[in-house]
């Protein structure tokens, strides 16, 4: 009932957005529809235009959602994913430019760096928030202006292509790039593979481990925690690790697997976006592969809306609202119903 009740609200306002743009509903819920799966069928945008842009933007979003949703599985809100997704790409791009490594490790190894830039620009956050008790809401914030000009600085300054003028990076190597997943997607690589793969770890390790008993218990009661033996500290510095991780790999595959390098106004949004992937999954990694899928699918219809009519992108961030809105009210019924 709370889901049939949420796709009626969502689907209303759709509606009224719709009509506010100028579009008649039934045109504009067409378009929506073509762009988010390609169908029904134009002449110039078919399926395979549409699942490329959904599946691509689905990888960034489910690694982005499992980022926020781990740390917030231990009581940890990390804001900060957009900034670790910058210096995971940089750091990428730097590694994929690499000489002398092995072709056979080259991708694994850029990955790999990726992954770890990420996870130690969470360090210093949760390092604030274990041992001097600042709120890590704030650290990130700031982690994230400081990723964000610190990045421009070393693409302007000293890691640019030296073969041309624009602030960029030079382009990884073949060795160091990613498959596409169809040979007409220009954007959907492999790295959906690795998004989906590490949302099922995630799911068993969580929920069938001690280690993920004792970081859930660590974000539902620390003081319970404290009492029964865990080590809260470790656990919360564990999760946010790992969530930086997670967005430094995202960062890191959208170097290797679409755009090749990093270039100044790297697209970082996803990391803002993948807290309402997190939130509306309700921190589950399961559950995430399909909120990712309907934000990524949302998203891209409504882009295409924008293309075809004319009609306002930002359709999709107001209907991402409405539906965090609806989660947070039900989520707080609940804890009222059972309190």
């Amino acid at each position: 009932m709370p889901a049939l009740l949420g796709a009626a609200i969502v689907l209303s306002v759709l509606t009224l957005l719709i009509m506010a743009s100028g579009q008649s509903v039934g045109e504009g819920l067409q378009i929506i529809l073509q762009g988010a799966i390609g169908y029904p069928r134009a002449d110039a945008y078919g399926p395979a235009d549409a699942w490329d842009a959904v599946l691509h933007d689905m990888t960034l979003l489910l690694l982005t959602g499992l980022a926020v949703a781990v740390a917030l599985q231990a009581g940890l809100f990390n804001i900060g994913a957009a900034g670790q997704l910058l210096v995971g790409a940089l750091a990428a791009a730097w590694a994929g430019t690499l000489t002398g490594v092995p072709d056979r490790l080259h991708l694994l190894l850029t990955l790999m760096v990726g992954a770890v830039a990420g996870a130690l620009w969470a360090f210093v956050p949760v390092w604030l928030k274990v041992r001097r008790g600042a709120h890590e809401v704030i650290s990130t914030i700031m982690f994230n202006y400081i990723a964000l000009y610190l990045t421009h600085w070393l693409v302007t300054e000293r890691l640019k292509d030296p073969m041309g003028d624009a602030p960029q990076t030079a382009l990884v190597l073949e060795a160091a790039r990613l498959p596409m997943l169809r040979e007409d997607f220009l954007q959907a690589s492999w790295g959906l593979g690795i998004a989906v793969v590490i949302a099922l770890w995630l799911w068993l390790t969580l929920y069938h481990s001690v280690w993920g008993y004792e970081l859930r218990l660590t974000g539902a009661n620390r003081d319970a925690a404290d009492a029964a033996g865990v080590s809260t500290a470790r656990r919360m510095v564990e999760a946010m690790l790992l969530s930086g991780a997670l967005a430094g790999l995202a960062g890191a595959i959208e170097v290797c697997g679409t755009q090749y390098r990093f270039f100044e106004g790297f697209p970082s949004e996803y990391g803002f976006d993948g807290i309402a992937v997190a939130l509306l999954a309700g921190n589950h990694p399961a559950l995430a592969l399909f909120s990712a899928w309907l934000m990524s699918a949302l998203r891209s219809g409504a882009y295409h809306l924008h293309a075809e009519t004319g009609a306002p992108k930002e359709i999709a961030v107001v209907v991402q609202a409405v539906l965090i809105l609806y989660v947070a009210a039900v989520y707080l019924r609940k804890r009222r119903l059972e309190g």
